[in-house]
């Protein structure tokens, strides 16, 4: 059996893990981007708060010698307390990387997509419903009284061990997961871009896989491996990767930079430089283009290294995926005279 310290040195390394993938995103929004938080960004943050409550309350119960006890009652009062302060801290705090994402998907999905719109609307008061009947549950399940679960004595029900207040939890979080997931399909379908584009961006919604398989082992334990402590690894890995798969979903621009910064080091050395444009409206023609105005094109935007490589843009007759293009400069005094006139 896996020993407490152990499962405690598991817990707090992937906590720093989710700490350093959330301030690279806070990093790319506020720095590399200079477009402040959204509330995406936020609710990744109570999600983060979330999962250091709970390592909290299990730092706790390893100083307290509880780890090891997770079925029996202890006689214990604050050990009663603080495991059913983890109810909340890990039953709700795995929704707030579900708001957050939710969130993304409201500036995602374009006002001409009314169809989405409402599916959206629908998946966001499941998510929010769902959440809700949690705090009830993890509050009232064994009575008007919560206290119930930490007064003096043995008790015949406990938010802690109830298996199945915890497979009742389990089950709306999983049917919010699902849907979350599935969600962004359509869009992806309708996506005005390459294949190659379409995969990208699959496998980035996609991660959500993990959590989903992560939160299946940890039901599976629950069930059929009783008072074992690797539960505590499943739980805390759970919360703790659905943070860090939402954070990974924004972190594009601060891996571009990075390419860019070594892709301009290499072409230093080999005396080619390269230069990163930025579209703009305008009436002047593409020079050496078939005469197509500029006005015509959507806008991008410079965005210098701070951009990502691809950007959903709401259209009038859909989605359009727009993209930076860098080129690089090897030219000839003739030709450099010629793109100034």
């Amino acid at each position: 059996m896996i020993s407490s310290t152990a499962v405690m040195a598991f817990e707090w390394t992937i906590l720093v893990l989710a700490y350093v993938l959330v301030a690279c995103r806070v990093y790319v929004r506020m720095f590399l981007r200079g477009v402040g938080l959204h509330a995406a960004d936020y609710w990744l943050i109570v999600g983060l708060v979330s999962c250091q409550g709970l390592l909290i309350c299990d730092t706790l119960t390893f100083r307290m010698h509880a780890m090891d006890d997770f079925v029996l009652a202890s006689n214990s009062i604050p050990i009663k307390k603080i495991r059913f302060a983890t109810n909340y801290f890990f039953d709700v705090g795995i929704y707030f990387p579900k708001f957050s994402i939710i969130a993304f998907y409201f500036n995602l999905v374009p006002v001409t997509n009314p169809m989405m719109r409402r599916s959206l609307f629908a998946l966001t008061g499941i998510t929010v419903a769902f959440a809700f009947i949690t705090v009830f549950c993890d509050t009232f399940w064994c009575g008007p009284n919560p206290s119930l679960n930490w007064a003096e004595g043995d008790q015949k029900c406990t938010v802690f061990t109830s298996m199945t207040l915890m497979r009742l939890n389990w089950a709306l979080n999983f049917i919010t997961e699902v849907l979350n997931l599935i969600f962004p399909i359509p869009l992806l379908q309708g996506l005005m871009t390459s294949t190659r584009k379409k995969i990208g961006l699959a496998v980035v919604f996609g991660m959500g896989i993990i959590t989903i398989a992560v939160s299946v082992g940890r039901f599976v334990t629950m069930l059929y491996v009783s008072n074992d402590i690797s539960i505590y690894i499943w739980a805390t890995a759970e919360i703790c990767i659905s943070v860090m798969i939402v954070a990974l979903t924004a972190l594009r621009p601060l891996l571009r930079k990075m390419t860019n910064s070594m892709s301009t080091s290499s072409d230093d050395r080999s005396g080619n430089p390269s230069r990163r444009t930025g579209l703009t409206r305008s009436s002047i023609y593409w020079p050496g283009g078939n005469k197509i105005p500029r006005r015509h094109v959507v806008e991008v935007g410079s965005e210098s290294l701070a951009g990502s490589e691809t950007e959903l843009n709401n259209m009038s007759h859909g989605i359009m995926m727009t993209k930076q293009v860098t080129v690089s400069v090897g030219k000839a005094e003739s030709d450099a005279e010629s793109s100034r006139q």
